[in-house]
């Protein structure tokens, strides 16, 4: 599972994005990954956090997702190239 949330605020020239992922790690474990910074321009931050059980990984990027659409941020459409 992979979204995709930006964040245009004119008023402070504040363009930024932040991509939440949710995988299984080859042991087992689940992995929430959370990377943003501002669009357009170097830099950003990678966070990743391991659960041992999917609802609770699951649980947990939903949480940092209602938090950054509480921020201002709007999910965007991913679109998966073709192979």
């Amino acid at each position: 599972m992979q979204i995709r949330l930006e964040k245009f605020d004119y008023h402070e020239g504040q363009h930024r994005y932040c991509v939440l992922s949710l995988s299984q790690t080859l042991f087992g474990e689940w992995c929430v990954e959370q990377i943003n910074g501002p669009l357009g321009e170097a830099g950003g931050q990678q966070r990743r956090s391991y659960f041992t059980s999917r609802e609770s990984a699951l649980a947990a990027a939903e949480k940092d997702r209602a938090r950054h659409i509480k921020r201002g941020f709007v999910p965007i459409p991913v679109q998966l190239g073709l192979f």
